[in-house]
Parts: structure tokens; sequence; C-alpha cells
């Protein structure tokens, strides 16, 4: 059983409005606040992203360092020490994760327990820490717990905030419960795996201006499936209508709908890496 980060989610944990712009004839403001809230989200979930690809190495291997430009140390690097420190540490001069993503500055995760038990705490913090130069700040927070045999992570944002290039400020504050439905039983048969993800958010967008979203039906995601199934989730942004995000109705596609004032629109869904 592997750990998904859903869209949105957060630091989304998180990617609920990672979709991508089609050909929309919506209004370019709402477009653009759509946007905005998908550059943020896209840079706090690819955050833990790069936490669970360490953890998987980390928690597989025991052992520091990577054969690329991240350099990863626990702290204290043994099997039975808790809780523990794990940084990964970029550099200041730029590390070239992947085409186009220069990472700098560090991802420092606290971890209570090993994250193969039962419950643990895992807290997420950055130092100086940039994707392409767009700065990336916050703490992000993950329980996990599957005492009622349906393990569940619950996921905070406090303090979220995105500086672009430009100076351009996002900040953004969230909960997210994810539950995991099925594949419970087959450990080691990732593909089976299915989620529900529920939750709100709000925060500021680059006019300044307040923003928030509540899923109002489960997002249903799963491994076998690069995109969102189901579920719905309404963006409220001040001063416009109400905008609705509904990703379908189970069937493994790319595509979702928008509406606003009556107006519905196709939007493409980016798929979850």
């Amino acid at each position: 059983m592997k750990k998904i980060v859903p869209v949105l989610v957060a630091m989304s944990l998180v990617a609920f409005s990672a979709c991508k712009q089609e050909e929309v004839a919506l209004a370019p403001q709402t477009l653009n606040n759509i946007q905005d809230q998908i550059l943020s989200s896209d840079l706090l979930d690819d955050a833990l992203d790069e936490v669970e690809y360490t953890s998987d190495i980390f928690f597989g291997e025991l052992k520091s360092g990577f054969n690329d430009c991240r350099t990863v140390t626990v702290e204290p690097m043994d099997r039975v020490t808790w809780p523990k420190t794990i940084t990964i540490d970029f550099g200041t001069e730029g590390c070239m994760v992947r085409d186009s993503v220069v990472k700098k500055g560090k991802i420092i995760i606290n971890m209570s327990a090993p994250q193969f038990g039962r419950a643990w705490t895992k807290v997420i913090t950055f130092d100086n820490y940039y994707v392409n130069d767009n700065k990336v700040e916050g703490t992000n927070t993950t329980t996990f717990n599957r005492a009622d045999g349906n393990p569940t992570w619950t996921s905070t944002i406090v303090g979220g905030q995105i500086t672009t290039i430009e100076g351009v400020i996002r900040t953004r504050e969230a909960i997210h419960i994810r539950v995991q439905t099925r594949g419970v039983e087959t450990l080691r048969d990732r593909s089976d795996d299915a989620f529900q993800l529920t939750g709100h958010a709000a925060g500021t967008r680059r006019d300044g201006n307040i923003f928030s979203w509540v899923i109002t039906e489960p997002l249903v995601l799963s491994n076998n499936c690069r995109w969102i199934r189901k579920g719905v989730k309404v963006i409220t942004l001040e001063g416009q209508s109400d905008i609705t995000v509904d990703y379908g109705d189970v069937e493994c596609d790319n595509i979702a709908t928008v509406t606003q004032d009556g107006v519905t629109k196709e939007i493409k869904l980016r798929g979850r890496r």
C-alpha cells in the first residue's frame, strides 16, 4: 500500500485543482484565479511528492544521499530511535530534479514513528525552499491512523504561502482527510488502492482577495488512474459567483466540467505523477 498525494491536498496533499485550462469561455478573471490556485497547490503538492519519494528510498534502504543533486540526511541514523528528522537539501545553486524543474533550499521532515506503523505524525517545514524561483513556505502536518481498519490520513496546512518570481504572494490554509477504501489487504499490490478525499481550504489570491473551496462530494482517487475519477468541489472567489468543478462519474478520464453562473465548460485535467 502506498500513499498517494491527492489533488489540492495539499501542501494539497493535495492536487485538488491540478487542472489545465483548455479553450474555456468563462471570464478571464475567473480562469486567472483558478490558475493561481493551481500554481499554489501544484508547488505545495510537489513538496509532498518529494517527501514520499525520499521516504520510499530511506525506509527501503536506510541510507543517506541520492545519486543526484539532492542530499538527504537522517538523524538519528538507525532503525530503532524515534522521532527522526529527515532533511532533503537541494543546495543553494539550484538542483535540476527533472526537466525544467529546479529546486533550491531544504525540506525538513520530522517523523514521530515508522511510516509503516499503525499510527504516526509527520511534520513538514521548509528552509529557503524554492521551485523554479517560486518560494514555498508553511507547515504541513499529516497524522496517520489505521485503528479502525481503514487507513486514514488527516493533513493540515498552516501558513502555506507561495511567493512568485514577480513577488506576488498567494496564501493557503487547508485540511484534508483521506481514507483508503480499497486495497487495504493487498499491501504489496499498490495498483488496486483507492481513496476518498474530503476537506476544505481558504487563502488569498494574487490580487489580495480571498478564496475558499470545499469538497461537497468526496473525491475518488485510485492508483490505477492518473486523474480524479469522481467528486465535486465548489470554489468561492471574492467578488464572483461560486464555481463548481465536477470530476465526473468514476470513469478514468482527464475530463472535468467547470460551471459558473449557469455556464458549463469542459476542462482537461493534468494527471498525478
